[in-house]
């Protein structure tokens, strides 16, 4: 029994080991069929106007994924690194300014019809960054804990618009949050 036993693990040890060395180009039809199944729909491309609208956004869009980032950041920092609340305004401050300009600039960007209402979506994210920001600046002066939920809420639900369009003009990009 015991010779049963080690005979079928150094089979299966030798099918998996003529499977690691196998060229990836053999490989390649499993995998194929694999992905095949489980790949959504491909959205249509772009236009050339959609296109030159993505690429515009794209240039506040890296930025405001960082500041959102960095917006969340504060926030924790904030709580776990001493409720130092002047080093969170100053921390905040940069980006409040930074989520109105964004807004105002979004608001400013030609989009075509069909992507009107991704930019109403997009302007309406920087807006709720902007309040939160402006909420965790508040709560910064008068100290009452409740302005930092309604900022969460607000960096949550920012963040949810955001990654919605950034699934309509750049389908596939790395989600941070």
């Amino acid at each position: 029994m015991l010779a049963g036993v080690v005979a079928s693990l150094a089979a299966t040890g030798g099918a998996v080991w003529l499977r690691e060395m196998r060229p990836p180009s053999m490989m390649q039809p499993v995998a194929q069929t694999i992905s095949t199944r489980d790949e959504k729909p491909q959205p249509p491309p772009l236009t050339a106007d959609e296109e030159r609208f993505a690429t515009t956004l794209w240039a506040v869009h890296r930025e405001a994924t960082r500041s959102a980032v960095a917006l969340s950041f504060a926030g924790i920092a904030y709580q776990t690194e001493g409720r130092d609340a002047h080093a969170l305004a100053q921390r905040i401050e940069p980006l409040a300014k930074f989520f109105h300009d964004a807004e105002t600039q979004v608001r400013a960007m030609g989009a075509p019809p069909s992507l009107t209402a991704s930019q109403g979506q997009y302007v309406d994210a920087m807006a709720l960054y902007a309040n939160a920001a402006s909420e965790m600046l508040k709560f910064t002066g008068d100290g009452d804990r409740q302005r930092l939920n309604l900022a969460h809420e607000m960096d949550v639900r920012a963040s949810e618009d955001m990654l919605r369009v950034g699934e309509i003009l750049w389908p596939g990009q790395y989600k941070p949050h």
